[in-house]
């Protein structure tokens, strides 16, 4: 997290340097975090942040449209790389941030075998498994290719 709130905060500190109000869309899952990098930018440059937490395919859209956001902080490389092909963003100022990784965890106290990876999922004590919708989270999306490049996903994913 020390990591996340260092790039969150350079970027910030230089590309808007000049800036008055900045305006950040951030993904919803940066909201336990962000309010410490906002906090710690405003307090080192003077500058006001307003930060909207929300799904980035919506700010996506609304970017798309010319709302008027200085910084965007997506769940997914996809989106802004969408935006700077369209010629939406700065040159040179796509940043990856952070990589994310699955995992699969199970109740404390279960008896799973997860060493056998995914295909402990296809043991009879599996009764549930979610995953993140992946028409919406690339998190989602991840986990049904891991899952199909397994064999498992029509098997364990039947309605």
């Amino acid at each position: 997290m020390k990591r996340f709130l260092l790039i969150a905060v350079i970027c910030l500190t230089s590309v808007f340097a000049g800036a008055q109000e900045i305006v950040v869309a951030a993904a919803a899952d940066l909201s336990s975090v962000f309010p410490q990098v906002v906090s710690r930018f405003e307090k080192e440059t003077g500058r006001k942040v307003r930060v909207n937490f929300g799904s980035s395919g919506n700010f996506l859209l609304q970017i798309e449209n010319g709302a008027p956001i200085d910084i965007f902080f997506s769940a997914d490389v996809q989106y802004p790389k969408r935006l700077e092909s369209e010629g939406l963003t700065q040159p040179g100022t796509l940043y990856h941030y952070a990589v994310g990784k699955l995992v699969l965890f199970v109740p404390a106290g279960s008896s799973l075998n997860l060493s056998q990876g995914l295909r402990a999922l296809q043991s009879p004590q599996v009764k549930r498994i979610a995953l993140a919708n992946p028409q919406h989270a690339p998190y989602g999306r991840a986990a049904v290719e891991a899952l199909k490049r397994e064999g498992l996903y029509d098997s364990l994913m039947r309605d």
